[in-house]
C-alpha cells in the first residue's frame, strides 16, 4: 500500500489542524501531529449507498523511523490486530503518537478522511 502525507495546517483562528483527503481502493494518508495539538480527531466516511474497508493504526516511533512514505517502524491497529471496519466512525486519540495513518483496503467508490484536532 502506498501512503500520501499530510502536513497539518491550522484551522482558521488557532493551531490545530483540519486536513482531509478522498482515499481510493488501497490508497492510505498518515500524518504526524504537531506537539501543540493536544488531542486528534480522525473522521472516515464512507458515502451513502457505498461500500468500504478500512484499518486506523498509530505509531509510537520517531518521525525519521516512519520515514517521508510512511511504511517504516510498527503501526498498531487502533481496535486490535486484523481488525477491520467497515462503517463510517469517528474517534479521538490523545495526542501520545508520533503518526497516525488510515488505509483504504476496499472502497466501491472512495472514503473521505478528515483529521481535526
Amino acid at each position: 500500500m502506498s501512503y500520501a502525507r499530510v502536513t497539518p495546517r491550522a484551522r482558521v483562528g488557532t493551531t490545530g489542524i483540519n486536513e482531509e483527503i478522498d482515499l481510493s481502493q488501497g490508497d492510505g494518508i498518515f500524518i504526524n501531529p504537531p506537539d501543540r495539538v493536544a488531542a486528534v480527531t480522525i473522521a472516515v466516511h464512507i458515502p451513502a449507498g457505498q461500500t468500504g474497508s478500512y484499518t486506523i493504526e498509530t505509531t509510537c516511533n520517531r518521525p525519521e523511523t516512519i520515514g517521508a512514505d510512511g511504511t517504516g517502524g510498527y503501526w498498531d491497529n487502533v481496535y486490535g490486530e486484523n481488525a477491520v471496519l467497515t462503517d463510517s466512525a469517528v474517534i479521538m486519540l490523545a495526542n501520545a503518537v508520533t503518526g497516525i495513518r488510515v488505509n483504504c483496503i476496499s472502497a466501491s467508490s472512495h472514503i473521505n478522511v478528515a483529521f481535526c484536532g
